[in-house]
């Protein structure tokens, strides 16, 4: 049995013992947490916040400080990639004339009615090849969907005009813009009457 004396110092080395543990134990988080905690409600969910807000520029720089004090740091970068990638699309689309091509139907023509008319614009890029009446991968399909269109509303009215996409300081050759439109012109009529050649 220990004496008065002895049990103070072993309750002294004991409490010693646990300060030293407890010590320890806070700066063994302190150093395994980053320097720079994230704010309150996080960068990222800022990030998507803004995002969906449709402020694009606002969101970068959330997703950039989410990554600086990586939180959820390939989510984060995955937003910017794409946030990159839909601004060049923005972009490419206010090239167009006239229409924004957010609004098509699909990437190759749009359809819409202007005084009881049916007002349909096809791309040419997205149609034909470079600089020919060849109809690209894809094109006969759509040119096919808009003959099933054509063909079910028999009493519309529609105009048809090919969209040129690309700014050009030089106006389009008149004799290929003539065929590209006889081309597109003599497949949609065919094919809405039922009476495209089969090959």
């Amino acid at each position: 049995m220990m004496n008065g004396s002895q049990q103070r110092a072993a309750n002294s080395a004991q409490r010693r013992t646990i300060f030293i543990a407890v010590i320890s134990a806070l700066l063994a988080l302190r150093f395994a947490l980053p320097l720079e905690a994230a704010p309150i409600g996080g960068n990222f969910d800022k990030g998507t916040e803004l995002y969906k807000a449709g402020r694009y520029s606002d969101a970068v720089d959330a997703f950039d400080q989410a990554i600086k004090h990586r939180e959820n740091t390939q989510a984060a970068q995955n937003y910017i990639d794409r946030i990159r990638k839909e601004t060049v699309e923005r972009i490419r689309n206010k090239a167009l004339t006239g229409v924004n091509k957010s609004n098509w139907q699909s990437k190759f023509y749009f359809m819409n009615e202007v005084d009881g008319r049916v007002h349909v614009g096809i791309s040419v890029q997205e149609i034909f090849e470079r600089d020919s009446t060849n109809f690209r991968g894809g094109a006969l399909d759509a040119l096919h969907q808009l003959a099933a269109i054509f063909a079910k509303a028999e009493n519309a009215r529609f105009d048809v005009e090919l969209i040129n996409e690309l700014n050009q300081e030089t106006p389009p050759d008149p004799t290929l813009t003539a065929q590209q439109l006889t081309a597109v012109f003599s497949f949609l009529s065919l094919d809405s009457r039922g009476v495209l050649p089969k090959f």
